[in-house]
């Protein structure tokens, strides 16, 4: 496919189309160099700025697509520089142009990130918003196109950074990029930029893992870092916090502010992917965001900031495990309004956080068990949101699994095994299927699990069907989908014809599925 710059058409529009073709084709179009020169200064635009005394010195700060107005001739005032909406559009898309081409391209366009980092990393600093936006998302499109061309190691979570796991391109473009990704996050004055800034650090940290966290020469202490940024977004001090502030009439604290939207996205972006990098290291990390977070949870803030700080800190103490245990007395009492709260969202975070607490707290949840089992209970309703019943499936199977025989397993295992496999969140099919296969292999709880193996086989069965066919609805964990496989090899051996008759009742695309890991399994 051959590109051709016809005129008159403005370049803006070329550059925006080409944009938006990207995503329609399976294979991209080339990256024209139409588009990655529009990024660099045109030197005729900085030709046209007309000098005034103490503006001078703010030439090179606006320098980039300054132009006198066209009518400027015409000016009594012998003209003043202006800045044309158009140019700025057009470099704005040019940046977006490259991300979009590293999006579709992949590895085909790694070959290509050398020779454009320098004209991006130049828009670092722009005075518009929409550049550094734009360029925030681009970063993240190359370096996963970088990674695509060159596979990084696989990283655990919780594992100790190691830098050499990385590829030598993909080294060479952090020290070029998670600088600039880290100081927009934590320093830009407008919020929007910030939230770009945000799912980039978040896209990246989940792609490479704990390696571009660690002390690397890209960026010593980042989470460090990190952390402090959104500690000031959620303490209303941060830059893009303070530009509006001194905007409103009056001064003071916007009443909106603490629940911006753009804020939270920033906030939580960062404060839910760091933890599935870090595990049980996000321990100290939570124990700092904890009293930021709390004061979200009053009943004088809307629901929707008491759904995403229940969120973050379940999130939180979901990876760090019983490191945080010591928070369930103080966050237990909103986790249970959360779970009866009116808004969606606000329950099933709640629900969520229920079964991370009860999980988790060890001895120190049992004297409260009754209350979360309850709350849960109410969340099973026919008539409740499907979703949050997905939840609080997954909560009782993670609060099953934990104590085991020290909860009435005979009514609990019925309400998870009953509702499997959970269509509406179907991440909690791994936590509930997970509980009734350790239940059934544990000698002690096998005979209450038992009649429930049937519902277990066509979850399973339902799981695999569905990774075999590639489809992006349920994601496999690999640890799970191998505890899967193990489980149905062991249940073969230990019962054959009782299996084969549970899975020849099975449909036909669920029992091909068990058939095969059966059979793979034993070979």
């Amino acid at each position: 496919m051959t590109w051709y710059l016809r005129q008159p058409i403005e370049r803006r529009e070329f550059v925006c189309g080409v944009s938006h073709m990207s995503g329609r084709y399976s294979r991209p179009p080339p990256s024209p160099p139409s588009a990655i020169s529009l990024i660099l200064p045109s030197p005729a635009h900085e030709s046209a700025v007309c000098p005034m005394g103490e503006a001078e010195k703010c030439v090179c700060v606006v320098r980039k697509f300054v132009d006198h107005d066209e009518d400027e001739d015409d000016d009594d005032d012998g003209g003043l520089p202006g800045v044309h909406t158009a140019l700025l559009d057009e470099k704005a898309a040019a940046v977006h142009c490259v991300g979009a081409c590293a999006a579709y391209g992949g590895a085909a366009f790694a070959p290509h990130i050398e020779c454009v980092m320098g004209p991006l990393l130049g828009c670092a600093d722009h005075f518009h918003s929409d550049v550094r936006g734009a360029l925030a998302r681009t970063l993240s499109h190359l370096l996963k196109a970088c990674v695509a061309a060159e596979p990084a190691a696989p990283w655990a979570k919780g594992e100790a950074p190691s830098s050499a796991k990385l590829g030598t391109a993909s080294r060479w473009l952090l020290q070029r990029s998670w600088r600039t990704l880290i100081s927009t996050f934590t320093h830009d004055d407008d919020k929007d930029t910030v939230a770009a800034a945000a799912e980039s650090i978040a896209e990246v940290a989940l792609l490479l893992g704990p390696p571009v966290l660690g002390n690397a020469p890209w960026h010593p202490a980042a989470t460090d870092t990190l952390v402090g940024g959104a500690l000031a977004l959620l303490e209303q001090r941060h830059a893009c916090q303070e530009a509006m502030q001194d905007l409103a009439e009056g001064g003071g604290v916007d009443e909106e502010g603490d629940h911006d939207e753009a804020v939270w996205e920033a906030a939580s972006e960062v404060l839910t992917a760091l933890p599935k990098v870090l595990g049980e290291r996000w321990g100290p990390h939570l124990d700092r965001l904890a009293p930021a977070l709390l004061p979200y949870l009053r009943e004088a803030h809307p629901l929707s900031d008491h759904a995403l700080a229940i969120g973050i800190l379940a999130e939180g103490l979901h990876h760090v495990g019983p490191a945080g245990r010591h928070l369930l007395p103080t966050v237990l009492p909103h986790a249970l309004r959360c779970s009866a709260a009116d808004d969606t969202t606000c329950r099933q975070n709640g629900c969520f956080c229920l079964g991370v607490l009860g999980a988790h707290g060890g001895d120190a949840a049992l004297p409260h068990m009754q209350h979360i089992l309850s709350a849960l209970q109410l969340r099973l309703a026919p008539e409740e949101d499907a979703t949050v019943r997905d939840n609080a499936v997954g909560a009782l199977s993670r609060i099953a699994l934990a104590f085991g025989t020290a909860l009435p397993l005979d009514s609990i295992l019925p309400a998870i095994a009953d509702r499997l496999p959970l269509l509406a969140d179907e991440g909690e099919n791994t936590p509930a299927v997970r509980c009734l296969i350790r239940l059934f292999h544990a000698q002690s709880t096998r005979a209450v699990v038992a009649p429930h193996l049937p519902r277990l086989l066509g979850a399973i069965a339902h799981l695999l069907a569905w990774e075999g066919s590639h489809s992006p609805r349920c994601p496999l964990d690999a640890e799970f989908e191998a505890e899967a496989r193990g489980f149905l090899v062991w249940a073969v051996a230990e019962s054959a014809e009782e299996m084969h008759a549970m899975v020849m009742a099975l449909p036909e695309a669920q029992r091909v599925a068990i058939l095969a890991a059966v059979q793979q399994g034993q070979s």
